[in-house]
């Protein structure tokens, strides 16, 4: 009789036995996931959130765009640019006038304050903007007239520091000399003379 050889070495019944014994599974929770998805879902309603709020502040610049165009035809941009026009013309107008000199109303002060033994010859002015000073080729009979003339001049309210200089005698004994003297303004000022003239 031949012998009966065991070909596996794998046992055909269980070597523990199950009876009584279960198994258990254990569910562990990680702090980190459960972090990690709080994260996750705060980013997800904050982006939600973001992406409603561009939607409604583009919404709102198209409507205040369509408002602006609405309210600029109702001002008329032609008009408010010809009436810019007229302003920035009456401004240089009453700039111009407001500087504007009336030589000429000097002329007839020089005619009304002049003695009558003093004669101006060549007058010549300068005027920086702020100042209008003059000088006047002169020639008086007596050095008493010259007096005379000093003490009207200075006396004026519109004549400031007139004084006489470089002496020298002239032909027929006659004495010969430079006048010097600042103007007011206001005694050649135009506008000066239109606010005088409506009084």
């Amino acid at each position: 009789m031949e012998p009966k050889f065991q070909t596996s070495f794998i046992p055909k019944s269980p070597i523990v036995s199950t009876k009584g014994s279960e198994v258990k599974m254990v569910h562990t929770t990680n702090i980190f996931s459960i972090i990690a998805t709080f994260v996750f879902l705060a980013v997800l309603i904050v982006s939600a959130g973001l992406f409603a709020y561009k939607n409604i502040l583009k919404k709102q610049i198209s409507e205040a765009k369509t408002s602006l165009v609405d309210v600029r035809a109702v001002f008329e941009p032609e008009k408010i640019q010809e009436l810019v026009d007229i302003n920035t013309r009456i401004s240089v107008t009453k700039n111009l006038l407001e500087k504007h000199i009336i030589l000429s109303e000097f002329l007839l002060f020089l005619q009304k304050t002049i003695v009558q033994k003093v004669r101006f010859d060549k007058l010549s002015y300068t005027n920086n903007g702020k100042d209008m000073t003059i000088s006047i080729d002169t020639e008086a009979e007596s050095y008493n007239a010259i007096a005379q003339q000093v003490d009207i001049l200075s006396k004026n309210q519109f004549i400031n520091e007139p004084f006489f200089s470089n002496f020298d005698l002239g032909e027929n004994g006659t004495i010969r000399m430079k006048f010097f003297a600042k103007i007011v303004p206001d005694l050649i000022s135009y506008k000066k003379k239109i606010q005088l003239e409506d009084q």
